[in-house]
């Protein structure tokens, strides 16, 4: 080994000693790794049935949120229930206390995209199930 390599994997070594002492656990510059969050929204869902109507959220034509508790709701049955409730109309799924009020029952634009994000979730989960079931056949 010429004189050059050996300075060079000593500097290597003192390198990397300092880097143990001063950054113990941490990768070298250079060699870090980058870290990919994968994020959903679709656990925000509350409730995956309308309280009133009993369809599936991805089924309702129009889905609302109220936005003091969160539960999702189909707009007309809800806001009819909400009419026909008076004085003070609770929200209808077991145990929330909440009062409904018109002006608090909204369709938000994340509301749609928790939806849209569980149909997708849906499909790809059946369309894994069908691969998996045709290799075992």
């Amino acid at each position: 080994m010429h004189l050059v390599e050996k300075y060079c994997d000593i500097v290597k070594l003192l390198h990397n000693l300092l880097q143990n002492v001063h950054h113990a656990g941490q990768p070298m510059p250079g060699e870090e790794q980058k870290d990919i969050v994968i994020t959903s929204t679709q656990k925000n869902l509350l409730n995956m049935k309308c309280p009133l109507t009993g369809k599936h959220v991805t089924e309702l034509q129009n889905p609302v949120r109220w936005m003091d508790c969160k539960h999702i709701y189909e707009k007309e049955p809800v806001i009819h229930y909400i009419s026909t409730k008076k004085p003070h109309p609770r929200c209808p799924v077991a145990g929330c206390p909440k009062i409904l009020q018109v002006g608090r029952v909204v369709c938000d634009a994340l509301l749609t995209i928790e939806i849209d994000e569980m149909c997708l979730a849906s499909a790809t989960n059946i369309n894994s199930t069908m691969v998996e079931e045709f290799y075992r056949s």
